[in-house]
């Protein structure tokens, strides 16, 4: 190979030169590290995403039919046959307490009264049911869209025919009875007396006439 003219002419150069020129600068670096203020704007849009994402799964969630927005749980009412007009009061007065409990889901008259009437049985039920035909033939009835005149139906036809008249006689008749709570006593009082016109005097007669012996006595020595 010392004999060999190509060997001797060949250019002689540093091997380290050539990868020393290869090497890329740091400015034109392919892998250079990122600086952190990309790591903080990557962090925070993925947080402001899954905050949107949390926000809509919020929005989308719905109550339960039977909770209000405190998440009360209301009692449904009991069923009315129109068989005992002394519970239409008991019954209307449940449907307003389920309605209280749930004002979204009963913003309409309408809403009420197809929710009323499915808590209607036996003649109470084939009674509007009659009325229900007759809109399907074209026959319209204000009461399926007016609450008011659907309570005022109830009334006439399955409610106490003298409600007033009724509530005297209770109020007449009523006593406390033996081992009862005075304020049971007091409940039913209130509840026919509300419904007359009487003065004070007549029910401050008529409660102490209702009492319990053991309670009137006493009551007696302060007159």
């Amino acid at each position: 190979m010392d004999n060999d003219p190509n060997w001797e002419d060949a250019p002689t150069t540093n091997p380290n030169t050539n990868l020393a020129a290869n090497r890329p600068t740091s400015s034109t670096h392919s892998r250079s590290k990122p600086h952190r203020s990309d790591n903080t704007n990557t962090n925070e849009q993925l947080a402001e995403v899954l905050g949107r994402l949390a926000n809509t799964l919020n929005a989308n969630q719905t109550p339960g039919p039977n909770t209000n927005s405190r998440g009360t749980k209301a009692r449904i009412p009991d069923t009315f046959s129109g068989i005992e007009p002394n519970k239409l009061n008991n019954f209307l007065f449940q449907c307003r307490l389920y309605f209280h409990a749930n004002l979204v889901q009963f913003d309409t008259d309408i809403a009420k009264i197809n929710f009323a009437m499915t808590y209607l049985t036996g003649v109470a039920q084939y009674w509007f049911e009659v009325d229900l035909n007759q809109e399907d033939q074209g026959i319209l009835q204000d009461w399926l869209s007016d609450w008011n005149l659907f309570v005022d139906k109830l009334h006439r036809h399955f409610g106490l025919l003298d409600p007033i008249g009724e509530a005297a006689n209770m109020l007449d008749n009523l006593r406390m009875k033996p081992g009862n709570k005075i304020s049971t006593y007091n409940v039913d009082f209130m509840r026919y007396a509300s419904q007359l016109g009487w003065g004070n005097s007549v029910l401050c007669h008529r409660y102490y006439q209702g009492l319990s012996n053991w309670i009137q006595d006493p009551i007696s020595t302060w007159e």
